[in-house]
Parts: C-alpha cells; sequence; structure tokens
C-alpha cells in the first residue's frame, strides 16, 4: 500500500498513559523541550483514574502538538499502544512511556541517522536506568545494533540478545511499523514485535546517552516474573491471556510469513523458530496442561 504521510510533521509520538499523575509532567517536559519540535503527539488514556486526565488537557490546551486521546474504559497496555498510533500520519513514530523522560537529542539524533540511511528501520540511543527519583543506577547496554544485511540473521540475533526492552522507544519507520502485528494482547508481546521490526530493517544505535527507563514499584516491568501482574498490565480482562509461550512462537511464525523477505530466509527462519519451541518444550508442556487441567479448552 502507498502510504500517505503528513510531510508538515516527520515525527509522530505516541504516549500511552494509565494513572501516571506521578512522573508524567516530568515526562511531558522532556518530549515537548526536544532540539527536533517538528513533531505531532498523541497521548491515550487508558482511562485514568488521577490526575492524568488533568494533566494532558491542560499541556493540550497550551501546545498544539498535543492531541489527547481518552479511552472509555481501560483496554489493557497493548491497545493502548495501537490507539496512539493510529492517527499518526508521519514517516517516522515513535512511543514514549509516561515515567521514561528522554533526552533533549533524542529525536533530533535519531532523525539524523533514519534519514540518513533507508535501510535503517529503527535508530536508538544508549539508555540510562534511573530510579523514582529520577537517579541513575545503571548504564545499560542494549546491545542491539543490527546491521547485517541479512534478514535471518538480523532477526536471530534480535532474539538471541534481547534483554531489557528498550529499542522499541527509539525512532521507527512508520510504514514498516505500519505492516507488522504491532502490540498483540498476550505477554511480552513487545519483545515479539522488535523480533518482527528486524525483518524490516537494520537496528542502528546512537552511542550517546539519549533514553531513560524508570524502574519503580509501579512499572510494569518492576516485577517481570510476576504474572499476575503482568496480566493485569496487558489485559484487565485476562480472558486470552493464556499459553502465552505457544502464543508467543505463533506470533513469530506469522511475522517471518508476513515480512518482504525472502524464501530462503523464511525457511532458515522457520527451523530456527522451530528449535526456539523445542528449547521451550517445558513451559509450552505446562501451559497445555494447565489448560487441559482447568477446562479452558473444551474436551470431547
Amino acid at each position: 500500500m502507498n502510504q500517505q504521510y503528513d510531510e508538515t510533521s516527520p515525527v509522530a509520538i505516541g504516549l500511552p498513559v494509565y494513572n501516571g499523575e506521578r512522573y508524567l509532567e516530568d515526562t511531558l517536559r522532556s518530549v515537548l523541550n526536544q532540539t527536533f519540535n517538528n513533531f505531532d503527539l498523541f497521548i491515550a488514556d487508558n482511562a485514568s483514574t488521577d490526575r492524568t486526565e488533568e494533566i494532558c488537557r491542560d499541556y493540550a490546551g497550551r501546545d498544539s502538538r498535543i492531541q489527547y486521546i481518552r479511552n472509555p474504559i481501560n483496554l489493557g497496555a497493548s491497545k493502548n499502544y495501537t490507539v496512539c498510533f493510529e492517527p499518526a500520519r508521519s514517516r517516522y513514530f515513535r512511543w514514549q512511556n509516561a515515567d521514561d523522560p528522554i533526552e533533549p537529542t533524542l529525536i533530533e539524533r535519531c532523525f539524523e541517522v533514519l534519514e540518513a540511511d533507508p535501510g535503517v528501520v529503527l535508530a536508538y540511543g544508549k539508555t540510562h536506568i534511573i530510579d523514582e527519583k529520577g537517579e541513575l543506577t545503571e548504564e545499560y547496554d542494549d546491545n542491539l545494533e543490527l546491521i547485517s544485511e541479512s534478514p535471518s540473521i538480523r532477526f536471530k540475533d534480535c532474539l538471541r540478545k534481547l534483554g531489557l526492552q528498550n529499542v522499541i522507544y527509539g525512532l521507527i519507520r512508520r510504514d514498516s511499523l505500519a505492516h507488522t502485528a504491532l502490540l498483540g494482547n498476550y505477554l511480552a508481546a513487545d519483545i515479539n514485535l522488535v523480533g518482527e521490526l528486524s525483518l524490516y530493517g537494520k537496528f542502528q544505535e546512537i552511542p550517546v546517552h539519549l533514553f531513560n527507563r524508570r524502574m519503580h514499584p509501579e512499572a510494569s516491568s518492576w516485577k517481570r516474573d510476576d504474572s499476575e501482574r503482568q496480566k493485569n498490565f496487558w489485559d484487565p480482562a485476562k480472558r486470552k491471556l493464556v499459553m502465552q509461550t505457544w502464543r508467543s512462537i505463533k506470533e513469530y511464525y506469522k511475522a517471518v510469513w508476513r515480512a518482504p523477505i525472502s524464501l530462503e530466509d523464511k525457511r532458515v527462519l522457520s527451523m530456527f523458530l522451530l528449535k526456539r519451541a523445542y528449547w521451550n518444550k517445558d513451559p509450552m508442556k505446562n501451559e497445555l496442561m494447565d489448560v487441559i487441567k482447568y477446562g479452558l479448552i473444551k474436551r470431547p
């Protein structure tokens, strides 16, 4: 399909938020004070019950770049990420967490990379891990510069190297992102999305600190091993959050066969994913047994 871009604003930012009043203003200031200021900001409020709506409406009233969208109910994280992506008509897009302030040149530096090399699908800077007070706790190495010309090599390297999910908050080519499944309604769908994006082009790291990942008790990533907490984040209804390892593998297969890559790359990656399923055979077996045990699959 032919993408119709809004050339007046080459960059769009989507900010999904739920009850983000504690850090939201600090984050908004960091976004609005970027050295590259030609962007649209779409805020998707997931039916917050704190002061989030008041803060967003105040900022939207003072800055014409902001469009505020309020969901009538909490749709869950994945759907809300899509809500703030769908209105964007820019060449480039990035998601922005409500609690992760960014450095002033993030958009400018990433924009320069994407403009200079059409083979790069995602540009990102180095990450600092900060605490609830904004104090530095770790200089994190994302180690996800993927510059091979081979989609299959990039994909395999991505899945092998991916740790904390920070690079999704870099700058991405919107047309490539629009061809992916975006964020599915299952646990750790952001990891699947980054893997899928690697099929569309290179990831280039800018070797300077541009992104701050705030770790605090209210953050979704605070306890990644707490399955109930993660389910509440991704889908408050939790109707579909079963057989998550199976779902992740299935979505990787769909991503490979959807991507504009060669049949040989698809064959290589299908075998890679088959091996990945074997490596995960124990959790996949446990998930299947749980589904059968609790009657979530109708047995004849």
